[in-house]
């Protein structure tokens, strides 16, 4: 009779040894959701397969991967990515430039680098040279950029039509087909952009010290930015952000 409660003992504690065994891969199983761009290579885009790919992408999984954690990615429109994690449909974004404009609605790790606007014109195309040759220009850019900005401050904003466009690619197909002059754009964007289609470009520079970035979440999510934060400076101090910062972006940052 005594067989019955020992070989019951037995059972029970070796449930208790498999569920605490399961609990780190249970950690792993954790997904959080996680904005990116469309069309904004070398930081985020969609490769030929249909995957995410890019700097930001891949610094996030690393990032996750040192949480314990799994990225899902939402690829969408730029705005409608912002906007998703304003209404906390996203845990996250991936890559976002930090300004005071945005910190009202986010918060955001530490900077892991800096994107630097520059305009792009068509080689071929000698007649812009500064901002005050786009009056009268059709311009593809974005709401709130530094040019924009510059072209306010100089008194030309209201001179130039500025196209706004979902993509950077989509700016750079208008480029390329000759519907505006001129692209507003990261310089290692642009640059990417040119060389998938072939088309030879003049870089301008107009004097953009650079915008940091880093990941963002929703306002008050202090717990999902410091693991993000902890384990981004991990990366950066054990050597294993910069190599990957060098694979994508080279000399064209």
């Amino acid at each position: 009779m005594r067989s019955i409660p020992i070989a019951c003992f037995r059972a029970l504690l070796c449930c208790l040894m498999i569920s605490c065994l399961a609990r780190p891969a249970a950690a792993l199983d954790e997904v959080y959701h996680c904005g990116m761009a469309l069309g904004y290579p070398p930081y985020q885009y969609l490769d030929e397969g249909g995957e995410p790919d890019g700097l930001d992408v891949e610094v996030a999984r690393m990032v996750f991967e040192r949480m314990g954690a799994k990225p899902a990615f939402e690829p969408g429109i730029w705005d409608n990515v912002v906007a998703s994690l304003r209404l906390d449909r996203l845990d996250c974004v991936a890559g976002m430039e930090i300004n005071d404009e945005r910190r009202v609605f986010f918060d955001f790790t530490t900077p892991y680098y800096s994107r630097r606007v520059v305009l792009f014109v068509r080689a071929e195309d000698r007649s812009i040279n500064g901002l005050k040759d786009l009056h009268l220009k059709a311009v593809a850019g974005d709401r709130h950029s530094f040019v924009e900005r510059r072209l306010q401050e100089e008194g030309l904003l209201r001179t130039v039509r500025i196209v706004k466009t979902r993509t950077k690619d989509e700016s750079m197909r208008m480029l390329l087909q000759g519907n505006v002059i001129a692209v507003i754009a990261p310089r290692a964007v642009g640059l990417s952009l040119a060389r998938r289609y072939g088309m030879a470009v003049r870089v301008i520079d107009v004097g953009d010290p650079g915008s940091p970035v880093g990941f963002a979440v929703a306002k008050g999510n202090a717990e999902l930015r410091d693991r993000m934060e902890n384990a981004l400076r991990e990366l950066e101090q054990s050597g294993l952000l910069q190599p990957v910062l060098d694979k994508w972006l080279g000399s064209s940052w």
